[in-house]
């Protein structure tokens, strides 16, 4: 099919109820992304009634969609947005938050970070190596006082 040439409605009618296969649907999907003449035939295609099959119970069918749509809303309420499940409670932000300020509060009133750091390598008057060569000093010696002795 040639640049100038559109498809007739009828065709666009088999587009649009499945009866064209393989390389035509191809075809078809790139007039409409390059022609815009094509679009009008598409368009008019998709507005042509058709006789569709009836529902025998419009209000059950209707009323039996709304209360899914209800339902899963309510579910989705409940739901973690990254993997579609409901979050626990110590899954939350804020716990791990509260937990490591209570085990700060912990350290700080047992004595750990003195027994980690003693103040007296920290003093202004003391200049033999960076802060952070003091640091590392004092953790190696807390940790290794963690060794079996020999």
């Amino acid at each position: 099919m040639s640049k100038k040439e559109v498809y007739t409605v009828q065709e666009w009618m088999d587009y649009i109820e499945g009866r064209v296969r393989g390389d035509q649907v191809i075809q078809m999907e790139q007039v409409l992304l390059t022609e815009p003449d094509a679009m009008d035939g598409y368009l008019e295609a998709l507005g042509m009634a058709r006789e569709y099959p009836v529902l025998p119970n419009s209000n059950d069918f209707t009323n039996s969609v709304m209360n899914r749509i209800d339902g899963s809303a309510s579910k989705g309420n409940a739901r973690n947005s990254r993997g579609g499940r409901s979050r626990r409670w110590f899954e939350h932000r804020a716990f791990h938050y509260t937990v490591a300020a209570c085990l700060t509060l912990i350290f700080l009133s047992s004595g750990l970070f003195d027994k980690v750091a003693p103040y007296h390598k920290f003093q202004e008057g003391n200049t033999t190596g960076s802060f952070t060569e003091k640091w590392t000093e004092a953790a190696t010696s807390w940790l290794d006082n963690f060794k079996p002795k020999p």
